[in-house]
């Protein structure tokens, strides 16, 4: 895979603070009960409009076409994440909210613009 660092052109916000506690592995058990393949802290979803992979460690979110190179795709944080899931940062909760959307929902303007938009 290419260098991701020296390729990113934008960034995914919302990234965690630094005193805000993330439970990686709380996360990778609720994915994984959910049927994602978890692989080097990466989970790859595969849809039409391209392959979609998301580092659950750093909170990058990768659109990956053949023949391109990869796109990191800027997600924002439009409110607060809540759930009643207990041991989780308000950002593992947007990264599970992100993975959903990519996995089961129709894919928002914002990303579709992204992908469409791409140099």
């Amino acid at each position: 895979m290419h260098n991701l660092r020296q390729q990113r052109n934008l960034q995914v916000t919302g990234k965690p603070k630094p005193t805000q506690t993330r439970n990686l592995e709380r996360l990778k058990q609720i994915l994984q009960s959910e049927g994602f393949a978890i692989r080097a802290n990466r989970i790859v979803i595969q849809r039409d409009e391209a392959t979609f992979e998301v580092d659950i460690k750093m909170g990058h979110i990768y659109a990956l076409n053949e023949g391109r190179e990869p796109l990191v795709l800027c997600v924002t944080l439009e409110s607060t994440p809540w759930a009643n899931i207990d041991d989780l940062s308000d950002f593992d909760l947007f990264l599970l909210s992100v993975i959903y959307l990519l996995a089961r929902e129709p894919l928002p303007e914002s990303i579709t613009e992204q992908l469409t938009n791409e140099p």
